[in-house]
């Protein structure tokens, strides 16, 4: 009975990995130019119109409603004072510190 007739040697199964990740990366290719491809929709890649900025106001629009609808509007305003505030010293402190830089 011998055991080192059924095990594939080092060289054999290092070839079989590098084929295995040859066809993954490929199948992984194909996935991604899918996604990069124009579609009817959009008029364009969905990478492309992600990109575009086209939709930065409505979701920070979104993300804030959906902020105000998650926390209490009682306690949301107390914290978007503080936050406008703070926002306001930064925005003053930053042209101090650029000049300094």
């Amino acid at each position: 009975m011998n055991i080192d007739k059924q095990k594939p040697t080092l060289a054999a199964r290092r070839a079989q990995l590098v084929a295995e990740c040859a066809q993954q990366r490929s199948a992984l290719a194909r996935e991604v130019s899918t996604l990069r491809a124009p579609t009817m929709l959009t008029g364009g890649g969905i990478m492309q119109y992600l990109a575009s900025g086209k939709l930065k106001l409505p979701l920070t629009i979104a993300g804030v409603v959906l902020g105000m609808i998650a926390t209490r509007p009682s306690r949301a305003m107390p914290m978007l004072a503080a936050g406008l505030s703070l926002f306001k010293v930064v925005a003053s402190l930053l042209p101090m510190l650029r000049k300094s830089a």
